[in-house]
């Protein structure tokens, strides 16, 4: 009798082991388990990539950043270079607003894959605009941590984004 209420335990408790294994993490849990391996040198990185990326383009350097821009693919957590279709779209977005000048909206960790950095980019002054204020466009990266090196990806309107600071 004893045997048989031991392999009933067992096979209960493992069981239960395996259902709490199986069991998926909440968007929530996802979230603070990435935000919580996050350290001070992760921001710093992530930001420098993104300004750097802003300043290049200040500086008219499209192709260079460019050709450092990745997209990232949720459902398989890959990135890769920009697709041709991409590729043409930020060209032409960059040379249609021009970066003469930037501010850094805010940032914010969410997962590996989605990330949000935010820019409010000047693209014309006042006076060329006609207007009292230089008017203003927004553009945001999306930084991905993939083996533990943060690349630039772009945020897409597919991609989600950090609503908290909307």
């Amino acid at each position: 009798m004893k045997k048989y209420s031991f392999i009933v335990i067992a096979v209960a408790i493992i069981t239960l082991v395996a259902a709490c294994k199986s069991k998926p993490k909440t968007r929530e849990e996802q979230i603070k388990e990435f935000r919580s391996e996050l350290t001070s040198q992760d921001t710093a990185a992530m930001l420098r990539i993104c300004d750097d990326a802003m300043e290049q383009l200040k500086a008219k350097k499209i192709d260079q950043v460019i050709a450092n821009l990745y997209e990232y693919d949720d459902s398989t957590k890959a990135i890769s270079k920009l697709s041709e279709k991409m590729d043409k779209r930020l060209r032409r977005q960059f040379k249609m607003f021009p970066v003469l000048d930037y501010k850094r909206q805010y940032f914010s960790f969410m997962l590996e894959g989605c990330n949000d950095v935010k820019y409010a980019i000047t693209f014309a002054t006042a006076e060329q605009a006609g207007t009292k204020e230089a008017p203003v466009t927004m553009f945001m990266f999306n930084p991905v941590r993939v083996d533990g090196e943060w690349k630039l990806c772009v945020k897409t309107t597919k991609d989600e984004i950090d609503e908290e600071h909307l």
